[in-house]
């Protein structure tokens, strides 16, 4: 191996001068200008510096990792043509293991160019080997605002994984980080030496393992953070034991030896082979590049078994359509430097079939919502299409307030998530957006102990999944992205949170939908899902309220078995049956309740039932009616016209709708007109102006009779007798409750009636608020701290009715807003 000298490093100056001054244009075979080969028999102190002890002198006892051992100078040799650094199980003062660390720091310091070393790593678990860089002068403060380069980090304990990181941002605790891995396929690190570089240049750093491309970063990556990468870094190789990323220590793997062949600096470039490394069952269209050649290479190229090369033979770029076989894309040219083979490993995918839905706002969700940071609202599919034809989606409105945006949901059907981590399993979501391609989505999951302060713990995955297509559903996969806590349990998961754009301020809108969970085909055949189909009660039927009802289910699976039933009322579970006849008692609420049912079969695949509606009636004789809602609106009226609509509900004095009742009223506001109409079925009569208007539509509309053959009209027991478009209260009324309220403030809520989340605008009232669900009685069943001016509440778990909704602030206003369910 030859011994490189001091001169290099005055050669390396000169060099780095050029390359600056030339726009970086470096040459084909670029020129070692800094180096050791390990030939000797001492370490080179021209080049490196041994740094000893436990970090306490640093004022960093642990190295500020809770890292165990004590750096020694004897723990590094130099024998044989390598460098070798051995963790020791033995005492040293307070510590209860030693290792070894050396740096470069004022003998080897670099900025831009190509660093690379070949090392073999060892075997043990709790240990931690690195190659890293360091800021030599610390020109924007202390770490890590001045950086950290991690070219190559390695957790014994996953002997077939390493990392490539950078480290910036503000001070600790709100410092940042960013990187990626590369695993191997069917080996592990410390079998042989492998080679891992960085080439680094202005605003770009690109991570290798052995010729492989498998992470760049760029200044617009750690935005809004500063890019520290453009002054003077030196390497260190250490390994720790233990630590924040070591884990625990197995001393029977004791002592361990990390072994360097070389280390080396280059005033240029590499040729690297880059593409997908995990694709899809049956995936066309993969291309597979040669960099930093010339485009007359001649590459020589081959693939695994079942795929072909489209087209690209010969030349340094393929493309490939692959089958249902993983293996390596292979290379072997001549650089015009020297012969090169690489082989990047390909897994290719088994096919994944849809097992459950969690969300999907056609059908009963299996997860319940329980916060969200912006303002998800059900609308319309707004673009349907062969990805997703559903009638219903969700709208999220990012807040771009948040940095760290989120959708939480209260899970309780991961029985292991481990499944998601070896891809037995997949999350898939189906996205609509504007939002730039290239943002991500992150899903995590987490246990009970995860709390909005003790990051990472209780975090037991994340995944990831990336816009590619803008103003079309497409239907994204979550990869696994990596497991902030491992010790997180695997059967515990309790909550499921999105994050769409996270680490940014972007408001932008997200329609989503079918949020699914699919299983892994093993070829065994697709699963095919189970059959389900209420038997009783009859649809449309009516009971008393507080009747308890038998509710039946016939449900069966053609290839398997049915492991579970559960039934649900107005999407909330009521309770599973897991065996036949499949069935559970139910106590009717007053109103209309929808009743559904899931099977679950042995493939963990689901089918929702039919809907099956009832009603729960008052017991007693009604003797009055009176008016329960008014909501207004707008139809269209073509050519950018607007009619004006109000529907008005008549309930009795025991909260049964009134069908063929006359309402008659008058609108107001922008109109100014008398209407008539019938109650349907559901009590509610829709009247409409005969004019229209052009422009901003402002609809009033208040009820001046109602006729009823049957009973009496009681204009007293009126829940409201005039409405308006933006639901304002009168200034100074008596509400339900003998309060009387004379400020200027406003409640705005909508959809009403509502379904499942409920939309809450605030006016005039102090940032900080209560609000408070009551009942028809005036029981109070929920309250919420609330920060103005909006926000959204989940009323899913409501039975249908009528119910108030508090607000009051600091300064004591109080309004109450009547809603329906």
């Amino acid at each position: 191996m030859k011994n490189f000298t001091k001169s290099y490093l005055k050669n390396y100056q000169i060099v780095t001068l050029f390359v600056l001054c030339s726009g970086f244009s470096f040459s084909q075979c670029p020129t070692i200008v800094w180096a050791d080969e390990f030939s000797g028999t001492t370490l080179d102190q021209t080049k490196w510096n041994y740094q000893i002890g436990d970090g306490c002198a640093e004022g960093i006892c642990g190295w500020g990792n809770n890292e165990l051992q004590s750096y020694q100078q004897a723990n590094v040799v130099v024998s044989n043509g390598t460098l070798k650094i051995t963790a020791k199980k033995e005492r040293i003062r307070g510590s209860q293991y030693t290792s070894g660390r050396i740096n470069s720091k004022a003998k080897g310091d670099f900025t831009y160019g190509r660093f690379e070393a070949s090392i073999k790593l060892p075997y043990g678990d709790g240990l931690w080997p690195a190659f890293w860089m360091l800021s030599t002068n610390n020109p924007y403060g202390t770490w890590p605002q001045s950086g950290e380069i991690d070219i190559m980090e390695f957790v014994a304990s996953e002997p077939d994984k390493i990392f490539g990181t950078i480290h910036y941002g503000d001070l600790y605790p709100n410092n940042q980080f960013q990187g990626n891995g590369y695993t191997l396929h069917g080996a592990n690190y410390p079998d042989a030496f492998h080679e891992f570089a960085i080439e680094w240049e202005p605003g770009e750093i690109r991570w290798f393992m052995d010729g492989i491309l498998y992470s760049v970063k760029k200044t617009e990556d750690v935005s809004p953070f500063m890019w520290p990468f453009d002054q003077d870094f030196h390497f260190l190789l250490n390994v720790a034991v233990g630590g924040n990323l070591g884990g625990t220590v197995n001393n029977n793997m004791l002592p361990a030896t990390m072994e360097v062949d070389y280390v080396r600096v280059y005033d240029g470039f590499k040729s690297y082979l880059s593409g997908t490394t995990v694709v899809s069952n049956q995936a066309s269209d993969q291309v597979y590049t040669i960099n930093n050649v010339s485009n007359n290479t001649n590459v020589t190229w081959t693939v695994p078994s079942g795929a072909t090369i489209v087209s690209g033979q010969g030349t340094p770029s393929i493309t490939v359509d692959f089958g249902s076989t993983s293996g390596d894309v292979s290379a072997s040219f001549n650089d015009g430097c020297a012969t090169q083979n690489y082989s990047l490993y390909v897994e290719v995918e088994p096919p994944y079939v849809k097992a459950v839905s969690f969300e999907n706002f056609d059908e009963p969700s299996t997860v319940s919502l329980a916060l969200t940071t912006g303002v998800l609202t059900e609308v319309s599919n707004p673009s349907p299409n062969a990805i997703n034809s559903s009638a219903i989606s969700g709208k999220y409105d990012r807040d771009s307030g948040e940095q760290y945006d989120l959708v939480v949901y209260d899970v309780s059907t991961i029985a292991d998530a481990s499944h998601y981590v070896t891809k037995n399993k997949k999350f898939y979501l189906d996205v609509y957006t504007s939002a730039p391609i290239g943002t991500d989505i992150i899903l995590q999951l987490e246990t009970s102990v995860a709390t909005p302060t003790n990051y990472p713990s209780g975090r037991h995955s994340r995944y990831v999944a990336t816009i590619t297509e803008n103003n079309t559903w497409q239907r994204l996969a979550f990869t696994l992205l990596d497991r902030p806590d491992n010790s997180a349990s695997d059967t515990a998961i309790v909550k499921m949170i999105l994050l769409f754009a996270s680490n940014s301020y972007t408001g932008d809108t997200y329609y989503y939908d079918n949020f699914d969970s699919y299983n892994a085909d093993t070829g065994t055949g697709s699963n095919t899902p189970p059959v389900i189909n209420i038997t009783s009660p009859a649809n449309n039927s009516s009971f008393s309220e507080g009747t308890t009802i038998n509710i039946t289910a016939d449900a069966s699976d053609s290839d398997g078995s049915i492991t579970q039933v559960e039934f649900f009322a107005n999407g909330n579970s009521i309770g599973v049956d897991t065996s036949q006849p499949y069935a559970i008692d139910y106590i009717v609420t007053l109103g209309a309740t929808e009743l559904t049912a899931v099977a679950t079969d042995d493939d963990n695949a689901t089918t929702n039932s039919q809907s099956v509606n009832i009603t729960g009636q008052t017991t007693g004789e009604a003797t009055s009616i009176h008016v329960s809602s008014i909501v207004t609106g707008t139809a269209n009226a073509g050519k950018g016209s607007k009619y004006g609509t109000a529907n008005v509900t008549i309930v009795d004095n025991l909260g049964n709708p009134i069908a063929n009742a006359q309402v008659t009223g008058t609108f107001s506001g922008t109109f100014n007109e008398s209407a008539s109409a019938y109650t349907n079925s559901n009590g509610s009569a829709a009247l409409q102006t005969q004019a229209s208007s052009k422009g901003t539509v402002t609809v009033n509309f208040c009820v001046d009779s109602v006729v009823y053959s049957a009973l009496p009209y009681e204009p007293s027991n009126n829940t409201v007798t005039c409405s308006n478009s933006s639901a304002r209260l009168a200034s100074q009324s008596n509400d339900a409750f003998g309060s009387t309220e004379t400020r200027t403030t406003v409640v705005k809520v909508y959809p009403n009636p509502a379904k499942k989340l409920l939309q809450i605008s605030l006016e005039g009232f102090e940032k900080h608020t209560s609000i408070s669900i009551l009942n028809s009685n005036g029981i109070e069943l929920y309250t919420k701290e609330f920060i103005a001016p909006k926000g959204q509440l989940d009323i899913s778990s409501l039975p249908n009715g009528l119910y108030f909704i508090k607000v009051q602030d600091q300064k004591h206003n109080v309004k109450v807003m009547r809603f329906i369910k």
